[in-house]
């Protein structure tokens, strides 16, 4: 690695002795730091060395005080990012010829390879069953190693599971029940491979989803929808109301339970009330879910198979 920092003639004179200073404190002491020319950029020159090749850092020292290096950025306050960026150049090569990233962290071809095993079906009858059975049993017929993280484990619960979930793709089943208990399935890929982290939640953290939102939208993943119907609903649960159009419809829903809870909502105590008149079925579902004070989307698992995902009209993060 030869690293070389050009600064902005710019900035003040002691400039590219605090910059070496840093340096030399984060461990990186083979820096040639120089006076920027108007044609200097940032870039990394591959030299064709024996065995390894040498990576030829040009750095660019702005006239914000900012390093500048392909793909990123760093004030002299932030060089452990950029001794994490020398570490993943040393490993993944030049960040122009890496594959890019489509989500977690992951190229195209992992991400693909993921949600190919996360699609895997849910080979068992869920209803009525164990939550942490459910959990243990599908993560071990992943391919990927899983990785608990830190009280993770202590925080998954043996609840009760009140939706039939058999033949639903693993990946989309196990975000749900994980949810429950505030965790999350995160994939995340090394040199090694792709790891399966399951870590506890929050608004800060890219975890696999409870399903997708359907790539040719709701009416066509669920043509059903559209159909007319003649309904009059007094003084129904929401719970039953949605449970007839399941049958109907062969749609699951899955409730934010974790949601509910945060608001109080009972769904066996929250009636729902549509005088007589001639509708869809989409309009039923929002029109009882808006009283309940909830709202729903159709949402696609992980193999593509649609089900209806209801929470609450204010998202659990307020």
């Amino acid at each position: 690695m030869e690293i070389e920092l050009a600064v902005d003639p710019r900035l003040p004179p002691l400039t590219q002795h605090e910059w070496a200073r840093e340096l030399g404190r984060m461990g990186i002491t083979r820096v040639r730091i120089r006076t920027a020319f108007p044609s200097d950029q940032p870039k990394v020159e591959v030299l064709p060395t024996s065995p390894q090749p040498t990576y030829r850092v040009i750095g660019i020292i702005n006239n914000s005080n900012e390093l500048v290096v392909p793909g990123a950025r760093f004030s002299i306050r932030q060089l452990g990012g950029f001794v994490r960026w020398i570490d993943e150049l040393r490993t993944s090569g030049p960040p122009e010829s890496r594959p890019k990233t489509v989500a977690f962290g992951l190229d195209l071809v992992r991400f693909q390879l993921v949600k190919q095993d996360l699609a895997q079906p849910v080979a068992i009858s869920t209803l009525g069953r164990n939550s942490r059975e459910i959990v243990d049993q599908l993560l071990a017929k992943l391919h990927n190693p899983v990785v608990w993280d830190e009280r993770a484990k202590s925080l998954l619960s043996s609840h009760e599971v009140n939706e039939e979930l058999k033949n639903s793709a693993s990946g989309t089943v196990l975000a749900y029940l994980l949810r429950y208990d505030g965790l999350a399935l995160v994939p995340r890929g090394d040199v090694q491979g792709v790891k399966y982290w399951i870590v506890r939640g929050g608004p800060n953290v890219a975890c696999w989803p409870v399903g997708w939102p359907p790539e040719e939208g709701e009416s066509t993943a669920v043509p059903q929808l559209l159909e007319f119907l003649t309904v009059n609903i007094q003084n129904v649960n929401i719970r039953a109301v949605l449970q007839s159009i399941e049958s109907r419809l062969g749609l699951v829903a899955l409730f934010d339970y974790p949601a509910l809870v945060r608001y109080g909502i009972d769904l066996e105590k929250t009636s729902i009330n549509i005088p007589q008149t001639k509708t869809t079925y989409s309009q039923i579902i929002k029109r009882s879910l808006f009283q309940a004070k909830l709202k729903g989307e159709v949402r696609v698992d992980d193999a593509g198979k649609p089900f209806l995902w209801i929470t609450t009209l204010r998202p659990i993060e307020d």
